[in-house]
């Protein structure tokens, strides 16, 4: 039994030092091993499959079942998770016509479904050994991941505007009318400069591929 025991406990723990290697690196070796151990003892996974150890061990790490740990922590795993989850997901087919160079602000603009805003509390991608995350941030920090066209996972920078313009582009609005929506949304807003900066968010969003183009009007 204790070398079955082992194997289980080695295996599970180098699949998560895998999955989450910058949480290994910031707990240490002897902490990290007894967060493993904790969660092989006290989770009930929900899923047999092995593929989906990560999203359990995120699962766990939100239940308050944990010895002590980092608070920030729970959030840096789910950050770290992201990439894997993106490569994994399946993009729901459909069946409008998308035109990549169209006009964003005449026509409604197709998101895509693999472009997933996030919001934490700390500044999860840029926590490493010489920052202190210990305090919860002023300001969200706010993100946005998606799968570019060849696969591979991105992050880039954003803000409380940009997950609200996208939030209301996954609407069916024009790129004009999101834009005007958030004109009446922001108190005492320069509508014109809302209109500038926003034209450029849709152009840069669709450069990366966050925005994939105008959908054709039938």
């Amino acid at each position: 039994m204790r070398v079955y025991e082992d194997l289980i406990r080695n295996n599970v723990g180098r699949f998560l030092t895998g999955a989450f290697p910058k949480a290994k690196q910031l707990l240490g070796d002897s902490h990290w091993s007894a967060l493993v151990r904790a969660f092989l003892e006290r989770h009930g996974s929900e899923s047999p499959y092995f593929r989906n150890i990560g999203q359990e061990f995120l699962v766990f790490l939100e239940s308050g079942e944990t010895p002590s740990v980092p608070d920030f922590l729970p959030e840096l795993c789910h950050y770290e998770r992201v990439p894997s989850a993106l490569r994994r997901a399946e993009a729901p087919s459909s069946a409008k016509s998308v035109d990549p160079q169209g006009d964003l602000l005449a026509h409604p603009v197709a998101v895509s479904p693999l472009a997933w805003p996030l919001s934490y509390r700390y500044p999860v991608h840029r926590i490493n050994a010489k920052t202190a995350a210990d305090e919860v941030q002023p300001e969200p920090t706010w993100l946005i991941a998606w799968r570019r066209a060849d696969d591979s996972p991105g992050f880039m920078a954003s803000n409380a505007l940009t997950h609200r313009l996208l939030e209301l582009l996954r609407e069916g609005v024009t790129g004009h009318q999101a834009l005007e929506q958030l004109a009446e949304e922001i108190p005492n807003a320069n509508a014109n400069r809302i209109h500038q900066e926003g034209t450029a968010i849709l152009t840069r969003l669709r450069d990366a591929g966050v925005l994939l183009g105008a959908i054709a009007r039938s």
